[in-house]
């Protein structure tokens, strides 16, 4: 799949907007589905490593970003109804940095090294490594 068709199927106001995408399923049913981050995820090391131009993509990227991490703190505030289903608290707060640091990694071109910084392994960026 291409990346930026990835971003695009995650933008609310994207006209590619798929409503069974991560960002989507989170919204509407507090859903964190792994298989769509870890595409979402792909998507941003693919951009980066190849050096793809994606200044047109940098707002969805954002509103993505932040549609994420504030529905990230609604689910730890106790007087807000949002709940992700069936995280446990441990692997909440992982994905909550890696979210981050892939985030700002994509906005500073840089991106974290997956294997050393994070547990949990992305399917996806080893099947990248070994192409």
């Amino acid at each position: 799949m291409d990346p930026k068709t990835v971003i695009g199927r995650n933008y609310v106001w994207s006209p590619i907007f798929d409503e069974n995408s991560f960002v989507s399923v989170l919204h509407e049913k507090c859903v964190w589905q792994r298989d769509q981050y870890w595409l979402l995820e792909w998507a941003l090391y693919d951009l980066v490593l190849h050096d793809t131009p994606c200044e047109d993509i940098y707002e969805g990227v954002f509103r993505i970003f932040s549609f994420v991490s504030h529905a990230m703190g609604s689910h730890l505030d106790p007087n807000d109804q949002f709940e992700i289903e069936d995280m446990e608290s441990g692997v909440f707060y992982d994905f909550r940095e890696r979210f981050q640091m892939v985030f700002e990694g994509f906005f500073a071109k840089q991106m974290p090294n997956h294997v050393a910084c994070f547990d949990e392994v992305n399917p996806l960026l080893i099947k990248m490594d070994e192409n």
